[in-house]
């Protein structure tokens, strides 16, 4: 065997890793394998209502699946831990929201992760915003029914959470203080055993979406009081806004979107924002959105960042007024 030939063969497995990594390098080969969402609740909460329709469509335009793995517990902060912690080659995401990146640096003196530097945004799927539901058997019709009933007798009106620290939990917080009234919180894992209690009468009262709610909503088990928003939602048309209900400064909204762990290749960082844009942009996964009042967002990573940036921002103001620190 010549000496150009033994050099060759020698270089064949240094070629045989390399090629990969060039293809990822340029976004060619990525996905060329199924690809798994961490999701930080339990199934049957908002979260899945966005991302398993949207899995049916990432097959669709990349041929590969899109495993969703529901992991809850502590706020969603295991399931961040777990991304944070995986391989970043991009066959591991989070499908993040508020709780995980933006609330819960202001609640935890120790975290396993820090979402600013061991996550890396790639795209805003979608915004929703808080709905408060109360079980349908109660006498809650109004928000003033609560706040009445919270005042003839402090801390014993009980409100469930989807966790302590979470949108829903700092909609408490913020009701609480627009008004003076003490709830009794009672943290849940995820939306879906929140909303089976509120269902079943355990809890009476409870701040969701309407993707969570809409079957519950549908048969009647659960009733929608107020939104907290600046307008009423077209998905909810009869349901005022809490300043028409009389309490002003209601407004809580929480964001949902892919993240990957930090070193995850930016190539695959692009390709996946690009192949999730598409699909939020096309005409059927909008309308699904748009009959669980989801609002769609897109762009690109770098939109994303800025708009977490900034959600981190207001909530640091809320965080310190409700010092929800005492909550830990």
């Amino acid at each position: 065997m010549s000496l150009i030939s033994k050099v060759r063969r020698s270089l064949l497995p240094a070629l045989a890793l390399a090629l990969p990594l060039a293809a990822l390098a340029q976004g060619v080969s990525y996905p060329n394998a199924p690809v798994r969402v961490i999701v930080p609740y339990p199934p049957g909460g908002s979260l899945d209502a966005v991302i398993r329709p949207f899995a049916e469509k990432f097959q669709q335009a990349t041929g590969q699946t899109l495993i969703v793995e529901n992991l809850g517990g502590a706020g969603g902060l295991i399931a961040g831990a777990k991304v944070a912690q995986s391989k970043p080659d991009g066959y591991t995401l989070f499908l993040a929201s508020n709780g995980q990146v933006s609330l819960a640096p202001l609640l935890y003196t120790s975290m396993s992760y820090d979402p600013e530097r061991d996550l890396v945004p790639i795209i805003h799927l979608t915004d929703q915003v808080a709905v408060l539901y109360a079980n349908a058997q109660t006498p809650y019709r109004t928000v003033a029914d609560v706040i009445a009933a919270a005042k003839a007798a402090p801390g014993t009106v009980a409100f469930a959470s989807t966790g302590a620290g979470g949108i829903s939990h700092l909609a408490i917080e913020l009701l609480g203080q627009a008004t003076g009234a003490k709830f009794n919180h009672v943290p849940y894992k995820g939306a879906a055993p929140a909303l089976q209690d509120l269902a079943g009468g355990q809890v009476p009262l409870l701040f969701t979406f309407v993707g969570s709610a809409k079957g519950l909503t549908a048969s009647g088990h659960v009733r929608p009081i107020a939104v907290a928003a600046d307008k009423r939602l077209p998905s909810l048309p009869d349901v005022p806004t809490f300043a028409e209900a009389g309490v002003p400064g209601i407004q809580v909204s929480s964001w949902m979107g892919l993240m990957g762990p930090r070193d995850m290749p930016a190539a695959a960082v692009r390709r996946m924002a690009e192949v999730a844009d598409d699909i939020l942009k096309q005409p059927d996964f909008q309308k699904q959105m748009a009959d669980i009042s989801m609002e769609i967002r897109g762009g690109s990573p770098a939109n994303f960042r800025a708009a977490i940036q900034a959600d981190t921002v207001k909530w640091s103001k809320l965080a310190k007024t409700v010092n929800l620190k005492q909550q830990q």
